[in-house]
Parts: structure tokens; sequence; C-alpha cells
């Protein structure tokens, strides 16, 4: 495996995934199969539902921009993920191998902070490598690519491990900025109350109190017109419209999005209902506000995806450019995965297709 690393061609033959993506788009768009070493944008949204995107047949969900991707693109109807959670679906993504195969078949512990779930001594005795992060003996594409001359950056969910030697910079990526677990509060930036920001190898609060889809779009148009003069890899693996890590009864486990989002869904209510859902009677979120703010954070994220779409025309480098999208895995509880049965978690095609 190491020669291929010099060997562009062939290793993006082992990462599967993205590996059939880009044949299938090169097919698609000649200018760009023609191009020595296309950029390449690999957006990834966490839990969102197979039927929640305007060109999969919703009329509720507001996604124009995703819409138009599709449009001029190629809508893979019948592409699936390794895994119907998070981790290794995304491991798989990276790597271009099966779960069973790279080692990471679980989700990611939190190894620094305690966050409040327990696990044993003997699971970390007898599975560490692969419930702390990806094995380092896997190669990541991200690797092949910087290889090959690329300027390569990650923005958003890492969720590769916490640990230094499963950081973004040291499996092949020039800069990140994101969280390194599995969820956060889309405004703290906390995981269940405990910092969970990164930049680069260090952690940090300088963005605390700003909607974190915005931090990444930020970041990602930056990176843009840094690198406009020389191939670049973006990973851009948003956490909308996951739910929130947060344990306030009034948040917890629903996604966050900003006001003026929530505004394009009146049709729902932005209220709350009494519940004994976690153990004493608390106000939580109706089922209506739950969907509404789903809804909300995917529209919000299809904004930042259309400023990125706006910047490539701009800079002349649309013709230069795969942009590839798709969820990590199906729908969570708030999401539509119609027609299709089941959900994240599941291995019925509502979990991976």
């Amino acid at each position: 495996m190491r020669n291929a690393l010099h060997d562009t061609t062939g290793s993006l033959r082992r990462f599967g995934a993205l590996g059939f993506a880009l044949v299938v788009v090169a097919a698609a768009v000649p200018e760009v199969a023609a191009a020595a070493r296309p950029n390449i944008i690999l957006i990834v949204s966490d839990d969102q539902g197979y039927h929640d995107l305007g060109c999969f047949g919703s009329d509720e969900v507001k996604t124009p921009h995703l819409d138009r991707i599709a449009r001029e693109g190629v809508r893979c109807t019948s592409f699936y993920v390794a895994w119907p959670a998070c981790t290794p679906s995304r491991g798989s993504i990276l790597t271009g191998r099966y779960p069973q195969r790279n080692g990471l078949y679980d989700m990611i512990r939190n190894e620094a902070p305690d966050y409040g779930h327990l696990y044993s001594p003997e699971e970390y005795q007898v599975t560490a490598e692969r419930i702390l992060g990806m094995d380092t003996r896997e190669i990541m594409i991200s690797q092949v690519l910087r290889r090959a001359g690329y300027a390569t950056a990650v923005f958003g969910k890492w969720d590769g491990g916490q640990l230094h030697r499963y950081l973004p910079l040291q499996r092949g990526f020039d800069e990140f900025y994101g969280f390194v677990n599995t969820g956060i509060d889309y405004f703290t930036h906390e995981r269940y109350g405990v910092p969970s920001m990164y930049r680069n190898n260090c952690p940090t609060t300088e963005d605390k109190g700003t909607y974190c889809t915005y931090l990444f779009q930020r970041e990602a148009l930056r990176f843009i017109r840094k690198t406009k003069d020389r191939p670049f890899f973006l990973y851009l693996p948003f956490n909308a419209p996951h739910g929130a890590s947060n344990l306030d009864p009034k948040i917890r486990g629903a996604a966050q999005a900003p006001e003026k989002y929530k505004k394009l869904y009146p049709h729902l209510k932005d209220d709350y209902v009494k519940s004994r859902r976690y153990g004493r009677a608390a106000w939580v979120p109706s089922k209506q506000k739950r969907r509404l703010e789903y809804l909300a954070a995917a529209t919000c994220m299809d904004d930042a995806i259309g400023s990125i779409l706006d910047l490539l025309d701009e800079l002349h480098l649309t013709e230069k450019t795969f942009v590839l999208f798709f969820s990590d895995n199906g729908g969570s509880g708030d999401a539509d995965n119609s027609p299709l049965r089941g959900r994240k978690t599941h291995m019925f095609e509502g979990g991976i297709r």
C-alpha cells in the first residue's frame, strides 16, 4: 500500500463509495474528467432522511441548492453507506473499506472528558484501538491526495477519534476546524457541557455562541479562496441535522436552528410539552418542534452549500470541481425516510440507503 500512495489513480480505486462517485460524476461531466487533478468537495450531512430533500420527492423541506446539484449532476438513488450509524459509516467513506475491514465498527468512545457514558475497563482492554479511533495503519483518502499535491482540509464533525494520534492533521489533512466527537450543541459547541471544538490540534472556544453551520461555511469559503490556484480536497461533514448533545430537556436530542430558518416552516409549532421522558416531569420539545428544528437545520446547511457553489462559479472553478453530497446514514426519529423501511441504527434500507 505504501507504493500506492504515489500512484494516485491506483490508490483511488480502493476508496469504494467515494471512488465510485468520482467515476460516475466524471462520466457525466467530461470537462471535469479531462482535468488532470480536479478539485474535490465531499459534503456529508448527519442523520438526514432519504426523503428529506426536494430532489428526492419532499414537498416540505426546502433544499434548493442540493436540488441544483441533483439537477445538474447525477442522482444516486440506490447508493448505500457501509453502516447505519455515524462513526463506522464515516470511517468507510474516508478509507474505502468496510467497517469489519478497517476495524471501526462501533461508535467512537469519549476518552478524555467524562460525558456521562460508562464503559468497563475490560471494554477498553479488549478493543482499545477500535473504540478510541481509526487504526493509524489505515490509509485515508486525504493522505493519498495530499501525496498527489492536493491541499486538504476538513471542517465539521471529525468523528475519527479524539486522541492526538487520531486527529485530522495526523491523517492527511492540512487544516481542521470542528469537533472531534459524535455530537455537540450547535451554539455552545459543547457535548453535554464539555467544550469540544478544535482548531488543528488544539482545543478552542474562540467562536462559542455562533451557530456551528455558519462556522463550517466560513472556513470552507476561506479555504477555497486560499487554495483556488492549486488542486484541493475539501471534506465538509456537517453535524446538521443531527440532534444536539445537550442535557437541557428543552434541547436534548432535537436539532437546533437559527430563528430565520424556523420561520420558513410556519405549519409546524415551535412549542413544548410536559413529559417524563427523562425520569422527571419537564418541558421537552413537541414532536412538531423537533421536526421544525430538524428541517430548519437542514435548510441552513443547504444555504451554506449554496454559498460554496456560488463561490465556485465566481472563481471559475465549477468545471474543475467534483461536488459530492450524501448523508452518513438514514435519518433519525425526526426525519422522513419514506418510502424506505427503518431508520438510523437499522440495517433495513431506511438506515443505510
